[in-house]
């Protein structure tokens, strides 16, 4: 709801407005194209299913990432062209990482304790020849776990809230236009109710399975983190100490990614989503637009 009454505040309602509808629309599309091939229940279905199955699983799939990593370290270390060219492709997006790093520091305790850990790299030590720092490349698995969970969840509240102050913002000025001061009162009242109606029936069951969705892998995520700064972990000066590290962590990423609890919470969170869905389908509209009805038929 900050966001939007921001982005209010710095330009016109219409570019906002219009940014809204048209990343709905663009949303929608997506929808509108699978329910050409499958109904319209079993397409909210399959891609809220997947929405739920990233934000869950994908947590413990991302870290897997740190193989990449390491290859990419040993390639530095040991072919100048290709270091000397990754060093500038890094300064290119130095700012945004020293502000990510800044910024995740706040958020997240580990970070602090991490980057306060020894983290100095001997002379002749992979990180002197590959040109990379040692807590960059801590951090950075640290971090990692977190971006889906956190991600996934930023995004479907600015969603959200966006769209709630799009609907206030909507219903409260023409209102204001009909009946001058007080119809700003009736406008948001009016808004409020109608969006409560067309995201409750439907929402009560969805919003909370991509909550537990996101605690999940966030979970998994602290779990993972911790042990890079209990066991200060990565912290070796030689690929063949990184790799331990990294094996290990996978290990745990593994643990995580088969564990029956978590495709037990997967399997619940699905059928969750298809009730949902079908409310979304059969029941949510007709709610909607009842409430639309008897609301008008109050103020008229």
């Amino acid at each position: 709801m900050l966001f939007y009454f921001l982005s209010l505040v710095t330009v016109s309602p219409e570019p906002v407005n219009d940014a809204i509808t048209s990343t709905s629309a663009m949303a929608m599309k997506k929808v509108d194209s699978a329910a050409e091939h499958l109904d319209l229940m079993w397409t909210i279905f399959l891609f809220n299913s997947l929405a739920v199955i990233t934000t869950s699983v994908g947590s413990g799939l991302l870290p897997f990432v740190q193989n990449v990593s390491i290859a990419e370290l040993k390639m530095r270390a040991h072919h100048q062209r290709y270091m000397v060219f990754s060093v500038k492709a890094e300064q290119l997006f130095q700012l945004v990482s020293t502000l990510i790093k800044d910024s995740a520091e706040r958020l997240n305790p580990g970070i602090a304790i991490l980057r306060a850990q020894d983290n100095s790299e001997t002379k002749s030590s992979i990180w002197e020849r590959a040109k990379y720092s040692k807590e960059h490349f801590r951090l950075l698995a640290y971090v990692i776990p977190y971006l889906i969970p956190v991600i996934a969840l930023t995004l479907n509240g600015m969603l959200l809230g966006s769209m709630f102050s799009f609907f206030i913002f909507n219903g409260a000025l023409p209102f204001y236009n009909l009946i001058g001061p007080l119809g700003i009162v009736l406008g948001i009242l009016y808004s409020v109710i109608y969006f409560l109606a067309f995201i409750l029936p439907h929402g009560i069951i969805e919003l909370p399975v991509i909550i537990v969705a996101g605690a999940l892998g966030y979970r998994f995520a602290s779990i993972y983190s911790d042990k890079i700064v209990k066991d200060r972990l990565l912290s070796g000066d030689e690929a063949e100490s990184l790799e331990k590290d990294i094996s290990y962590l996978n290990s745990i990423a593994t643990e995580y990614i088969r564990s029956r609890y978590l495709w037990t919470m997967v399997g619940m969170m699905l059928i969750l989503l298809l009730i949902a869905a079908y409310i979304e389908t059969n029941i949510t509209p007709n709610v909607a637009l009842q409430t639309a009805d008897f609301i008008d038929r109050l103020l008229s």
